[in-house]
């Protein structure tokens, strides 16, 4: 049992390691990975990195193919309008259902956020700011206490990172109005106006579609 618990863990590693240099741009779409370099760079064997690449294969994060090995997989265009239009289904969905109806524990939680994000903006740190802007989002749809909703919301997510952090690198002023608009979807969500917060989040959210086009 030891064992397994082991190679799990190693599988859960592995698999954030490689994730995590994908979506914040370390590794772009295209370059190639090999089975070798993985084991060494992250100290492993290459079972736990090959059941990690799979995972990643089903995101859609990385190609696998037995004569080029392990490809970065480009994010086209129709793929980011797709999880454009997913996301903002999903988002606009609990915004209007959590308007009006969340206790302070839940606020505390987006303010605390925040709070980090104004200091990753002080800091000019992009990939800092969108890992708080990914939890900050991520925190809304916890509020739905919706298992379903927030596995859908994180697989999107994962993806969407790549096309926020475009959309900052290219427009560095974009933080302080992307901030501003989440302290606006804060606030409407303590209100009593669904519509508003809906409004307010499809905004928000409709941004990085006119950016990307």
């Amino acid at each position: 049992m030891e064992k397994q618990q082991t190679a799990v863990t190693l599988r859960d590693q592995a698999f954030e390691a490689i994730k995590n240099r994908i979506v914040t741009g370390e590794w772009q779409g295209g370059m190639f990975l090999s089975e070798k370099l993985l084991s060494e760079l992250l100290g492993m064997s290459k079972t736990p990195i090959r059941s990690a690449l799979d995972r990643l294969e089903m995101m859609g994060l990385v190609k696998l193919s037995p004569k080029q090995g392990v490809i970065v997989q480009e994010v086209s265009l129709k793929k980011i309008l797709e999880i454009y239009e997913l996301r903002l289904s999903l988002e606009t969905y609990a915004v209007r259902r959590l308007t009006g109806k969340m206790d302070a524990a839940f606020f505390a939680g987006l303010d605390a956020n925040m709070a980090q994000q104004a200091e990753a903006i002080a800091n000019e740190d992009i990939i800092r700011y969108v890992e708080l802007d990914r939890q900050f989002h991520a925190l809304i749809i916890a509020g739905l206490d919706n298992e379903e909703y927030t596995e859908v919301m994180s697989r999107i997510q994962d993806k969407f990172l790549l096309v926020v952090r475009t959309t900052f690198n290219r427009n560095k002023k974009r933080l302080a109005g992307s901030i501003e608009e989440h302290w606006q979807i804060r606030h409407a969500l303590a209100g009593n106006d669904p519509e508003l917060t809906v409004q307010l989040t499809q905004r928000h959210i409709e941004y990085v579609k006119k950016i990307m086009l």
